[in-house]
């Protein structure tokens, strides 16, 4: 079985993903509570890197999508006065768009390369970059900003080696451009594009709409130069999901599992318990849940089963890791005398010993400093 039928495979038993398909094309991926999450996560992750981490002031909007690059950027003409407005009219500054629902131009159809269909969906939620660059500072920001997307992609993957740039290349319409590839068993795929647009498109305007993109540098009034990257939701769901992946020896057995960067996993932590008579499954079941809420309440995505110590432990394990869940804290019945748990991990199956009253604290670090 190729890897991405086993991908698909799990993604729809632990409610992932799955494609809606109609007439060979990819309509759409259609994404349970556990993909939910981990889009948001990676939404959250895109948006830290693209605009709460920049030094320069970036804006975010939701433009839709357009018929060619021209009309793209043109229609970004109030999102980009309101930019000017807050920097007084000063370059350098971004706008973002991380929600637009798009479609695509060209589709792919799905009995001529089932892998490649899948990441190129007709319907697609679309995670745009665009800088408004100092005219001279330009070229060197695009060589920066390759490096930069290069770096978030590995920054995330248990393989970063298989994230490369292609050599920087030039369009019919003579921009220069670079793309973000990826290497799977049954080839490579693009996942970001990163443009070299300049200043061509808006030396198109008419002076009335050009005045409109004007912006100063120092004293004199200029026309930005463009830098834009664009990669979509469904592309980085399913790269980190296939890179999330792993097939490995269990005793004498395979267990697949998913292995997500802490920052991305739809939960960070869930609980687990030996079996035990009614009684004590009971009173595990209410410890985990106030702990759990105390987890919550900070902040960390935490998943309750009401079915812990009523299941073997190895299998409520396997449910963890086929979830890509980080940790597992593991109480057993010692714990409601003592107060200590053991904390799992999905890397390296070892449990470390924790108090109880220290438990929402150190996940929380754990999470962060990750």
């Amino acid at each position: 079985m190729s890897l991405m039928k086993k991908v698909l495979s799990m993604c729809e038993t632990y409610a992932f993903l799955r494609p809606v398909i109609t007439n060979n094309y990819v309509e759409y991926l259609k994404y349970g509570p556990s993909g939910e999450l981990l889009c948001q996560n990676i939404r959250n992750e895109w948006l830290y890197s693209n605009v709460t981490s920049r030094e320069e002031s970036v804006f975010q909007t939701s433009y839709g999508m357009h018929k060619n690059q021209f009309d793209d950027i043109i229609s970004l003409k109030d999102s980009y006065e309101n930019a000017k407005l807050f920097c007084n009219n000063h370059l350098p500054f971004s706008i973002t768009d991380s929600r637009s629902q798009c479609e695509q131009n060209t589709l792919i159809v799905n009995r001529n390369n089932e892998e490649s269909s899948l990441f190129n969906p007709k319907q697609y939620t679309r995670l745009k970059y665009i800088a408004f660059c100092i005219p001279e500072e330009g070229q060197q920001f695009f060589y920066h900003w390759q490096r930069q997307r290069k770096i978030w992609w590995r920054k995330f993957s248990a393989n970063p080696g298989k994230f490369s740039l292609t050599e920087i290349l030039t369009d019919e319409s003579g921009q220069e451009y670079t793309e973000i590839k990826v290497e799977f068993d049954w080839g490579q795929e693009t996942i970001e594009t990163i443009r070299n647009i300049g200043t061509k498109l808006l030396d198109k305007l008419d002076p009335t709409n050009q005045e409109l993109f004007l912006a100063k540098v120092g004293k004199k009034k200029l026309l930005p130069h463009i830098i834009e990257s664009e990669t979509s939701l469904e592309k980085a769901s399913l790269v980190l999901l296939c890179d999330g992946y792993a097939d490995l020896p269990y005793h004498n057995e395979r267990r697949e599992t998913f292995r997500f960067h802490r920052k991305i996993a739809p939960y960070k932590i869930t609980f687990a318990s030996p079996l035990s008579n009614a009684k004590k499954a009971d009173e595990l079941r209410q410890l985990s849940v106030y702990l759990g809420l105390g987890l919550k309440k900070a902040g960390v995505s935490t998943l309750l089963s009401p079915n812990i110590a009523k299941k073997t432990l190895d299998s409520q394990f396997i449910d963890a890791d086929c979830l890509g869940i980080p940790y597992t804290a593991v109480l057993t019945e010692s714990t409601l005398d003592n107060g200590i748990i053991g904390l799992r991990s999905i890397e390296t199956t070892l449990e470390e010993k924790i108090h109880v009253a220290n438990l929402t604290s150190y996940v929380e670090l754990l999470v962060k400093n990750y």
